[in-house]
């Protein structure tokens, strides 16, 4: 999506930065999101727009309540069939060198295949989250279920076919020879940020500020930002919470929603140490977060193992605040970068320990291992470096690529 209806993307961040450099770039997408309803509304099925020079291509979707109904399989299955028709039409005119699929919907590998050979394209595959491996680990879904058997063998059509795969996960190559031991060779472009978001500054409301931060507070401030659901389990913070107890000194803020919220705040109404807030403007988050003193995550399941790349921790690291994360997965950025720790998953007891030592930690100590993590950010993953990277698939087939 781009900045313009709702909030910037991975996909139109990394286009723009192609067309600075001389592509030609059409992104074809659907104007429903069950995150809001600021995206475009429009009469027919297909409408086309230029937004900085990225030709945008948005065909009508088709609305679902929540990211695990049946409607959401339907609505992939809708976007693949205008995919096909539009896609058709519009390449009798223009030629694609490249072709971008990304995941979470698998169905795109087969429109994509059938333009990349209908038009000798190169073929690039980028999964951003491992289907139909996320399904059956969070969702319970049997290996034997038929659209579990449907989706992992598209998964192992789209590996076996690709030119390049791209992963934003560091540890993805593992679990692709696990599926397909011949596939391409595979490429980390983790998540990124602009330069411009660098430079940006919001400040929250003035009345929630005071509310959650009054001046003066002696409260060590723990942060979490994101949705709180099977993908996030966060009880092993708000456990933590409980075992330090309210004279601790240390509070766990909690942004966002999820399935999970009203269950989490029924269960922990009653600890003062615990606070509930409700998404706030995007684009106020970082402030939010400078008034915190650590920002925590979790990643549980064996889907973990293949590591992360958490949108998150983008706005985590621009903050340049100290970052701790639960898992028993790959470990990837904190250490690298110095600016905080991974420590075992579900480990109430240790996490409570760690929160201590950072409470404890000298302030300037503390700062300096958060601006660790800005600098990181600074360094390694702005759009234009990660576009870059993709650049070299290209070139690796056409000395000028035009990705469609």
């Amino acid at each position: 999506m781009p900045q313009k209806y709702f909030f910037g993307t991975r996909h139109f961040y990394l286009a723009e930065e192609w067309v600075r450099n001389g592509h030609q770039v059409t992104i074809f997408t659907s104007n429903w999101n069950h995150l809001t309803d600021k995206l475009p509304q429009f009469d027919g099925s297909v409408m086309i727009e230029s937004i900085n020079d990225v030709e945008t291509v948005w065909f009508k979707g088709f609305k679902t309540k929540s990211s695990s109904s049946v409607g959401r399989i339907l609505s992939w299955i809708e976007f693949e069939w205008r995919m096909l028709l539009e896609g058709t039409r519009r390449s009798q005119i223009e030629q694609p060198d490249v072709v971008i699929v990304s995941s979470l919907s698998l169905f795109s590998v087969l429109s994509g295949l059938f333009f990349s050979r209908k038009h000798g394209a190169r073929f690039l595959l980028e999964i951003r989250d491992i289907w139909p491996l996320t399904a059956m680990q969070l969702g319970g879904y049997s290996p034997r279920h038929p659209f579990m058997l449907l989706m992992g063998w598209i998964e192992k059509l789209g590996y076996k076919n690709a030119d390049a795969i791209i992963g934003t996960m560091p540890n993805l190559e593992e679990h692709i020879r696990n599926v397909c031991p011949d596939a391409a060779k595979v490429v980390n472009v983790p998540q990124g940020v602009t330069r411009n978001f660098l430079n940006e500054f919001n400040p929250m409301d003035a009345g929630l500020k005071e509310k959650l931060f009054p001046e003066n507070s002696p409260m060590f401030r723990v942060v979490y930002a994101g949705g709180m659901n099977v993908g996030n389990p966060v009880q092993v913070l708000l456990d933590a919470a409980v075992l330090l107890g309210e004279n601790s000194g240390v509070e766990v803020v909690m942004l966002g929603k999820g399935s999970d919220v009203n269950r989490l705040k029924a269960k922990y109404q009653e600890y003062p140490n615990i606070k509930f807030v409700d998404q706030i403007p995007k684009n106020q988050v970082r402030d939010f977060l400078q008034h915190c003193d650590l920002c925590f995550d979790s990643i549980g399941g064996d889907i973990a193992r293949y590591g992360h790349s958490r949108n998150k921790w983008m706005d985590y690291l621009a903050s340049a605040r100290p970052i701790v994360c639960a898992t028993s997965g790959f470990r990837s950025i904190l250490e690298e970068a110095e600016c905080g720790e991974h420590i075992d998953f579900d480990d109430v007891a240790k996490l409570a320990h760690t929160i201590l030592k950072y409470k404890e930690m000298d302030p300037s100590t503390r700062l300096e291992i958060g601006l660790n993590g800005r600098r990181y950010l600074e360094k390694n993953r702005t759009f234009d470096k990660l576009a870059a990277v993709y650049e070299t698939l290209f070139a690796e087939t056409h000395q000028q690529s035009n990705p469609h």
